[in-house]
């Protein structure tokens, strides 16, 4: 038998794996949902330690932002809520334009709020702005797509106009998604009836094609792609291309029940008939939500490594939810704020802003700020050593249903990214996973749609029991199924 050693290295220092996502029969993907995590009964809410190392302070001195947007790798969009669009370099951290947007109002929470790139942003320089104006005396929402050229940003058309607008909820964040739609969010503007009204553009998740169409697919023939929603500022896509939103729950007195959705075309998520855990015909639950007790007020939401991570404003923190595993875990409470946008630039890393200039929160020192953080800390890792030679790999739970099959591995050249929806950076920084099972139980894996081959090593109180070789499905093209000789406790694969 051949003998390895684990050598456990400091667990604040957690592995960057940048390309890995799961191809799961998930119950999730099925509308199957654990109400009894949903209910809060088993929902894990852990506080991480972190240190100065984990974060940088890259911007200061912003007030509201809103949306930050890699319009390369160098440089960053961010909207302003009162009504400014700034492109900064990273490399000199100086600021290289501004723009005042014209007739924008900031009232409440509404001003300039979420933009994004086309994405054939390169070609085409596309850029759409969502904002708050008044028209005929009544204040509106409104997606207008500009161009931003040679650092000069010219208005071009109006894509959607007269979401209804108010003080509060006016969700305001838009993506386009895997399929080149547009997604935009929109709030009830502060009146609840809007939500189940599929007629209204508020309360609303809209889809919408590129040039402000609607798209054939659309339910309701109208721009109405989910409904049923309260304030809505954060969506994203999960690998399997499974839409995600976060939703501000009640507030008041009553406040709490803030959610996590996944959504689907035509469904109704219920606000303001049912809330919580609870149940109507034809209307979602949550696939979980923060409990009576505890407030989010999610403001932005991406996918990253099989988890969704969202900002809290009221509560103050960077969220992330397993949605494999329906596990909540907490980080950075308190230490900076609210904390509204999130995105994931091309080097990797996590950028975010705070918000406590908005005027619900306590402004520090050089408020408005924009976070970069290495995501490794929200991972933990294991340095192996295999064969003689080291591996850094990351130590994954066992899902609570075995159901998933071989990993799916995406593999690709350094710097490449996504800008269409935020598709994790593909950077090769990472070797593998470890599993590790305490029941020893035999477990069987198949190459079902892994992008890169694989050694798997059968491990069992450290001796190495078995070895196989999965190639990649794009060689082989059929699926590969090996199991383990006999019961093991641990299972490694090695990215080739």
């Amino acid at each position: 038998m051949q003998k390895i050693k684990n050598v456990f290295e400091n667990f604040k220092y957690l592995l960057f794996l940048s390309t890995l996502a799961f191809s799961f029969c998930s119950p999730l993907c099925s509308r199957n949902k654990d109400s009894s995590y949903s209910s809060q009964k088993i929902q894990e809410e852990k506080e991480r330690r972190t240190n100065q190392n984990d974060f940088e302070v890259i911007i200061e001195n912003l007030e509201i932002p809103w949306t930050i947007i890699f319009i390369n790798r160098d440089e960053i969009l961010i909207t302003e809520r009162p009504g400014k669009v700034k492109i900064f370099s990273l490399q000199y951290k100086k600021l290289i334009r501004e723009f005042q947007i014209e007739g924008i109002k900031h009232i409440g929470e509404g001003g300039l709020l979420g933009a994004t790139i086309h994405p054939d942003f390169k070609e085409n320089n596309f850029i759409y702005l969502y904002y708050t104006t008044e028209q005929n005396g009544n204040l509106i929402n409104r997606v207008e797509r500009y161009i931003l050229k040679n650092y000069e940003l010219i208005k071009d058309k109006i894509i959607l106009n007269d979401i209804p607008a108010g003080r509060i909820h006016n969700g305001g964040r838009i993506k386009f998604g895997p399929d080149g739609h547009l997604y935009i969010t929109t709030g009830d503007a502060g009146n609840s009836d809007n939500s189940q009204n599929i007629n209204s553009l508020a309360g609303k998740i809209l889809r919408v094609e590129e040039d402000g169409s609607i798209p054939e697919d659309n339910p309701f023939g109208n721009y109405v792609y989910a409904y049923g929603i309260r304030n809505s500022q954060g969506i994203a896509w999960d690998a399997e291309g499974n839409l995600w939103a976060i939703d501000h729950g009640r507030s008041g007195i009553q406040s709490g029940l803030d959610e996590v959705n996944l959504i689907e075309k035509g469904r109704n998520y219920g606000w303001p008939v049912i809330q919580g855990d609870e149940r109507k015909e034809g209307m979602e639950t949550p696939i979980t939500h923060s409990g009576e007790d505890t407030t989010w007020a999610p403001a932005d939401l991406i996918y990253y490594n099989n988890s969704l991570f969202f900002t809290g404003l009221r509560g103050q923190a960077i969220y992330k939810y397993d949605i494999t595993n329906r596990k909540l875990e907490v980080y950075f409470s308190q230490k900076f704020g609210r904390l509204r946008a999130i995105t994931i630039g091309p080097d990797g890393y996590f950028y975010v802003s705070t918000s406590n200039r908005d005027g619900r929160g306590y402004p520090n020192e050089g408020d408005d700020k924009i976070l970069k953080i290495n995501p490794e800390i929200f991972f933990d890792s294991v340095s192996y050593k295999l064969e003689g030679k080291f591996y850094n790999l990351l130590v994954a739970d066992e899902p609570a249903e075995w159901l998933r099959g071989l990993m799916f591995a995406r593999k690709c050249a350094d710097g490449f990214f996504d800008f269409s929806y935020e598709i994790t950076p593909c950077l090769n920084w990472w070797d593998g996973m470890i599993f590790i099972f305490p029941d020893k139980m035999v477990r069987s894996f198949w190459n079902k749609n892994t992008l890169v081959d694989i050694d798997i090593y059968w491990i069992n109180d450290d001796d190495v029991i078995g070895k196989a070789f999965l190639p990649s499905f794009e060689r082989t093209k059929k699926i590969y199924t090996v199991t383990s000789p006999s019961q093991v406790n641990k299972v490694v694969e090695i990215i080739n």
